[in-house]
């Protein structure tokens, strides 16, 4: 499984869409070679998602 279909899946998880075929692929992949990979993306992704909003904050009460 690609970095890109990882990334995709954790961006589903976040807001909650995803169809029953990419929810079974993501279930056989993790069934395989363990759940770190989403878990890893997912940290990253949301520690990319508090620097933004921290950002945007700033850059509205500046």
């Amino acid at each position: 499984m690609k970095i890109i279909r990882i990334i995709q899946s954790v961006l589903s998880a976040f807001f909650g869409v995803q169809n029953n075929n990419k929810f079974n692929q993501d279930d056989k992949f993790i069934e395989e070679n363990g759940i770190r990979y989403f878990l890893i993306i997912g940290f990253i992704l949301i520690f990319i998602l508090l620097i933004l909003l921290s950002l945007f904050v700033s850059f509205i009460i500046d």
